[in-house]
């Protein structure tokens, strides 16, 4: 520590010692402040010599005066003369040494403003240029007065509104059009100024508070809301101003039947006033039904149960004119014309109701016939060339039953039951035949093959090869179904006839290409050499095939003189293609496993 100003006096000399003892004492003392002083100064007193005169320690030049008259000062320094009691400066004043007396103007703290420039000590001592929400914040010198102080940019968005640095840029702008909020959105001091809460029907007696009537217009008086004049077209029905004028004349204010107040008098659907009614169906059940009012619901003509807007067999057969158009069960076609019954049995008849109230024909029937396969139901059972049992089936399928393979197998190769003798009819959804004089069925893939006989009933299926091949050698196992050489003319081959068949021929055509008669009697199956090849099941299950028994288109050949015809043998085998592929030269018969039931 320095001693900031020492004074030229005059001491007295008992108190010497003491300043000296004090002066040592302030010397290795560092805790005070620089400016402390800590000597005692007594008037001078004229009788006592001078103490002008001494050694002395040097003055701590950071006090900034000469030391004064007396003893070493400052404990530990040199020997030296004893000061003049003139200040001596040391530098300018700064904000670093308040208290000290630098430039020796008797003032200790007075740092020249316009030398304080850096931002800690900006125009004085201590002030601290870091404003709030601010840029570009500067210390300088203002132009105009040469005042220093701190200059600033508002950040975007902030506003110095109360021109006051010490808070930099205190407001934040959240609007630039005031908004009633109570805030000084636009910063320019002044809140919510453009409002005024007495008038103003978005803003009324307080900010957000939105005078709004249904359909009239809207007042704010003395900062509240009151309901003014209605809008055109609208009206106060109820003279209540909690739902505007909720009233609006429809119709052309003429009252009609549809739940509102169309003349806005404050009635709904008055009868005096209630225009247009319906008119109601007056026919059949509707006789007598006058029209209603239902409100919302508008007018309705009340029917009885039993009407219908559109008559139809909902309501049953009950001799009314259900829909009140006149005409009595027309949904039922009563009285139009009828048939009993399908296929050659039905009868001709016309429509009535019966006395259940059901539809009924009042036709008969033609007496039945035998069923056969033609697509009809010739017996009038319902049913249509049904193949079911001994008792129930068509008369004119030829099956034959091979108790050695216990397996019930076509006689014919298989017909389409539209097929005749010079077509092949075009239904393939309906089940194969077996009947003769009719051209076969080919053009025909192995899967439409087997589903054709699948049609016939449960168990139906195509032939396996060793089924097919066990009929066609026959009981004594000849190489052609008729026997063991071969016969240009028994089967129909390429030899058959001259020319040679370009087409397979009808179904039993070959009377002597049958296999091996045997009994019992009627055991004869026709063309399995020749007219059309057959698909055949080589397994059962996966299903694979195989073609057998040649073709039309099959020819002979001559070894040693003899002709030869093994493409027409029971063995003859083809395998099938890898692809779907329908040929006029393959067609297929079809195998029941085991035999029709008796019933």
């Amino acid at each position: 520590m320095s001693l900031a100003y020492v004074a030229r006096t005059r001491i007295s000399p008992p108190r010497v010692v003491g300043l000296l003892m004090a002066g040592l004492l302030l010397a290795g003392c560092q805790d005070r402040p620089p400016h402390e002083f800590v000597q005692t100064v007594t008037p001078i007193d004229a009788s006592m010599p001078d103490v002008t005169t001494g050694t002395g320690g040097t003055i701590n030049p950071a006090g900034g005066h000469s030391g004064g008259t007396g003893g070493t000062i400052g404990g530990g320094g040199a020997t030296g003369s004893g000061g003049t009691g003139v200040c001596v400066p040391t530098g300018p004043e700064t904000c670093g040494d308040i208290g000290i007396d630098n430039n020796c103007d008797g003032n200790a703290n007075d740092v020249d403003p316009s030398q304080l420039t850096d931002l800690a000590n900006c125009g004085a001592c201590f002030n601290l240029c870091n404003q709030a929400n601010a840029d570009n914040i500067q210390c300088l010198a203002d132009p105009a007065s040469g005042v220093v102080g701190c200059q600033f940019t508002c950040l975007a968005g902030f506003k110095d509104a109360n021109a006051n640095p010490t808070d930099g840029c205190e407001c934040q702008i959240s609007s630039a059009i005031e908004v009633c909020n109570g805030k000084d959105d636009n910063c320019n001091n002044v809140v919510d100024e453009g409002f005024d809460l007495t008038t103003d029907t978005l803003n009324c007696g307080r900010c957000g508070v939105t005078c709004s009537y249904p359909f009239a217009r809207a007042a704010c008086n003395a900062g509240v809301c009151a309901m003014g004049t209605c809008l055109a077209g609208f009206f106060d029905a109820n003279g209540s101003d909690a739902d505007g004028c909720e009233c609006q004349k429809t119709n052309g204010g003429v009252e009609v039947c549809d739940g509102i107040d169309n003349n806005c008098d404050g009635h709904i659907d008055e009868p005096a006033n209630l225009t247009s009614p319906p008119t109601c169906r007056s026919k059949g059940v509707c006789a007598g039904v006058t029209p209603t009012c239902h409100g919302m619901s508008g007018w309705s003509c009340d029917y009885p149960a039993d009407f219908q807007l559109v008559e139809d067999t909902a309501k049953g057969c009950d001799n009314k004119d259900n829909d009140c158009d006149g005409l009595v069960d027309e949904a039922f076609d009563i009285g139009k014309a009828c048939q009993v019954g399908t296929g050659p049995c039905a009868g001709a008849g016309t429509w009535i109701c019966d006395s259940t109230g059901a539809r009924a024909c009042n036709g008969t029937m033609k007496a039945p016939q035998p069923e056969i396969c033609n697509g009809l139901d010739d017996d009038c059972d319902g049913e249509v060339d049904e193949l079911k049992s001994v008792a129930d089936r068509t008369t004119d399928d030829k099956l034959v039953y091979f108790a050695a393979k216990n397996v019930t197998m076509f006689a014919y190769e298989a017909t389409r039951f539209d097929a005749s003798a010079t077509v092949t009819g075009v239904v393939s959804n309906h089940r194969p035949c077996s009947v003769p004089s009719k051209l076969p069925w080919s053009n025909i893939t192995s899967d439409e093959a087997a589903a054709a006989c699948a049609l016939i009933g449960t168990g139906w299926r195509l032939c396996t090869k060793d089924e097919w091949q066990d009929v066609c050698n026959g009981p004594t196992n000849t190489a052609f179904p008729y026997g063991a050489t071969y016969n240009p003319t028994a089967c129909v081959g390429y030899d058959y006839s001259t020319p040679a068949p370009t087409a397979p021929l009808p179904t039993g055509t070959a009377t002597m290409c049958v296999s091996d008669a045997s009994p019992p009697t009627g055991s004869s199956v026709y063309d399995m050499s020749g007219n059309v090849k057959e698909w055949t099941l080589t397994t059962i299950t996966p299903a694979a095939y195989e073609i057998r028994g040649g073709a039309y288109d099959i020819a002979s050949f001559t070894v040693n003189g003899v002709k030869q015809a093994a493409g027409l043998q029971c063995d003859a085998s083809t395998t099938a293609p890898s692809v779907p592929v329908r040929l006029p030269s393959v067609g297929f018969r079809c195998c029941l496993p085991g035999q029709l039931p008796a019933n």
